[in-house]
């Protein structure tokens, strides 16, 4: 099994153009979950799979190009 595609405050883009920051990773058998919790109002928190995510944004990227990923 692969390491996840994204980490805790990754910013993502859901299918359908919402955007969110991941907060959990769970294994699902041969896959992973995300919570994701949407920029909205009520900051509502989703679980999506892995292949309806798309990256916008690394956590803890910074303007000089390096990203500090830290993965337990």
């Amino acid at each position: 099994m692969s390491a996840p595609k994204f980490i805790h405050d990754d910013i993502v883009q859901v299918k359908g153009g919402q955007i969110g920051t991941v907060k959990e990773v769970h294994q699902s058998g041969d896959g992973y979950i995300y919570g994701v919790q949407l920029r909205s109002d009520a900051a509502v928190q989703i679980d999506v799979p892995e292949d309806e995510l798309q990256l916008l944004k690394i956590a803890n990227d910074d303007e000089t190009g390096f990203a500090i990923r830290y993965i337990s």
